[in-house]
């Protein structure tokens, strides 16, 4: 029989070659014999921390602690532990514990930066990140977190720089290229982009992790990449876990989401919250997202409960539906900004859905369903969705309860820095959807007609500097471009009215903002794609009968703008047509909306609860 020595020498031997299940076993069998020896407790907790299994490396990492406080390494990886259930402040004070004990300790440098960007502490976060880099000058993943900070702090020149740096360090590093291209094209700086975008596509086919799912959307319009990449992002299989009934009749529904606060999928979702039918269903929120505000503040009033779950793990947050008994779990955010999707591996609820924030499949078994219409997600599309497909008879997007405060706003031209006698093409998407192809089309038609100005949302100085070079490239002059500042969500919406023809993006769409406009009775021009992202302005088209407004490529799209804006009274029927009462009662109509969106939790409950 093998002594308990020679037990803890082979697992030491496994562990080093990587064989971290089996070392976790044999260490498991020495917890009684070892359990007062920090340096066992120390090599049990990794061995759980490689495994992921964060909770118990915790436990077995602040025993070793305990008995022996000396060892940098137990404080950096407890850290790390504490960094993965988003206990970003106990991760911090190991980091800084660890600093102490071993001078020039670049993991600890750079998992304190890296803790201090996930709590918001944006200036202390680049300080450490600086120290990680002069510690390890050739090292490309401290330029990739560098890069990602500066783009979270919409620095977006500093970003491209510190990704730019990393590629030369490491030109095959991890969705590097894709976060480059993104960010340039946030600074509507179009270099190398044909090249940059074949490159993409080569590296998805080869299975490569060179882009997230997220800014793929607005480079590529193709589903089954869209697809492969979501699968390489995925966070796994769903645990198997057994919900508990509840005695309740009641449907619960659990929104969760980063953006309960001033963001457009709020300002979607908020009339369908106030109408849900609550003799029906009780609605909870769970909130991941540290920023509030006065839309937090308002929407909270509708929900049965609403939690703040900022710090919580994922595991916790699917702990506290569960513990709500939540039959339903609705994503509202995917693999936008500050999506938590693990939250769907732990199983907050026994029918998961993927809605609204995220137009493409999250490709994870971890989600059932996804909620669309037949336009932006026809048949034909099925195979590039992991997700079960589920219909809403009409447009997918909630319709709005008219705002009478917007109506008491009023803009003329003048008052927004625009030509008064000029004809204005607006498109106030983020700079990031324009692509050089959509930016050609623009100047091929302010080219075509006369007295026409394009009105564009400013998002940086340096997206506004490029922009206007590109219009000059074009023979377009400077006073034909104008930017629009950013506003209140109310002043924004009404200011859309002063927009002749709004020009849609391709491949990822206009969404709220098409929605916004078409209320606001301008016209929307758009071009209808294969993927979800560039369908949406065609089903927000097709809910009010303006099926002539879709086009299906770049040239008739380019040609239909010159045709409307060079013939009046086809632009004023247009508009005429977006002020009948019935097209206006339909996009108010929100009663409606959430009834048929509760149709589909009925039937599913149905089958799949109490059937």
């Amino acid at each position: 029989m093998k002594s308990n020595n020679n037990f803890f020498d082979e697992a030491k031997k496994l562990h080093l070659k990587g064989n971290i299940n089996e070392a976790n076993k044999l260490y498991s069998k020495l917890i009684y014999e070892k359990k007062n020896d920090f340096l066992y407790l120390y090599l049990f907790g990794t061995t759980f921390l490689q495994l992921k299994k964060y909770e118990q490396a915790i436990k077995y990492l602040t025993l070793s602690i305990n008995i022996s406080s000396n060892l940098a390494d137990s404080f950096n990886n407890r850290g790390i532990a504490y960094a993965e259930i988003k206990k970003f402040e106990l991760a911090i004070n190991d980091y800084s514990e660890a600093i102490k004990l071993k001078k020039n300790n670049f993991d600890a440098y750079l998992n304190k930066a890296i803790a201090l960007k996930n709590i918001k502490k944006t200036e202390e976060a680049v300080k450490y990140f600086n120290i990680s880099i002069k510690l390890k000058p050739n090292d490309p993943k401290n330029y990739h977190n560098l890069g990602n900070l500066y783009f979270e702090l919409n620095r977006y020149d500093k970003a491209s720089e510190a990704y730019k740096f990393a590629i030369k360090l490491n030109k095959n590093l991890d969705k590097v290229c894709g976060l480059l291209l993104h960010t340039n094209m946030h600074l509507n700086d179009w270099n190398n982009f044909s090249s940059l975008i074949e490159k993409i596509k080569v590296s998805i086919q080869n299975n490569e992790k060179i882009i997230r799912p997220f800014p793929l959307l607005s480079l590529i319009d193709d589903p089954l990449l869209h697809k492969k990449v979501a699968i390489r992002h995925s966070k796994g299989e769903i645990l198997n876990i057994t919900h508990n009934k509840h005695k309740s009749k009641k449907i619960k529904l659990g929104y969760f989401s980063a953006d309960f606060r001033s963001h457009p999928v709020l300002e979607l979702m908020l009339d369908v919250f106030k109408n849900h039918d609550k003799s029906l269903f009780e609605i909870y929120g769970f909130y991941h997202y540290s920023q509030k505000d006065e839309m937090t503040n308002t929407a909270s009033k509708y929900f049965d409960k609403f939690f703040y779950c900022a710090n919580l793990s994922d595991n916790e947050i699917a702990d506290l539906s569960r513990n709500n008994n939540i039959d339903i779990a609705i994503d509202l955010t995917g693999y936008t900004a500050n999506g938590r999707n693990n939250i769907y591996c732990y199983d907050p609820a026994p029918i998961k859905i993927n809605y609204l924030g995220y137009p493409g499949t999250m490709g994870s078994t971890c989600y059932d369903y996804i909620i669309a219409d037949e336009i932006v997600l026809p048949k034909s599309e099925n195979k590039n969705y992991i997700e079960n497909i589920i219909h809403l008879p009409e447009c997918y997007q909630p319709n709005q309860a008219k705002i009478e405060e917007i109506d008491q706003i009023f803009f003329t031209k003048k008052d927004l820095g625009l030509p008064e006698d000029s004809l204005v093409f607006g498109s106030l998407n983020n700079n990031y959807k324009i692509t050089p192809h959509i930016f050609n089309s623009w100047m091929k038609i302010l080219k075509n007609t006369k007295n026409s100005v394009l009105w564009l949302f400013q998002s940086n100085d340096s997206a506004t500097k490029n922009i206007n070079l590109e219009a000059q490239k074009h023979g377009i002059e400077k006073n034909r471009i104008f930017f629009a500042k950013r506003v209140s969500s109310s002043n924004h919406i009404q200011r859309l009215k002063v927009i002749d023809l709004f020009l849609d993006t391709f491949p990822y769409n206009a969404h709220t903002t098409a929605k916004q406009a078409i209320r606001m009775g301008v016209p929307v021009l758009t071009i209808k794609g294969r993927s979800f992202a560039s369908r949406v302005a065609s089903s927000i088209l097709n809910s009010v009968n303006l099926q002539e407004l879709i086009t299906t490529n770049i040239n008739s799209y380019t040609d239909l703008a010159i045709e409307i804006a060079n013939n009046k009274k086809k632009l004023k029927r247009l508009k005429d047509h977006l002020s009948q009462p019935k097209v206006i009662k339909k996009l108010n109509d929100t009663k409606k909306f959430t009834k048929d969106f509760e149709k589909i939790f009925i039937q599913l409950s149905k089958k799949l609860l109490w059937g």
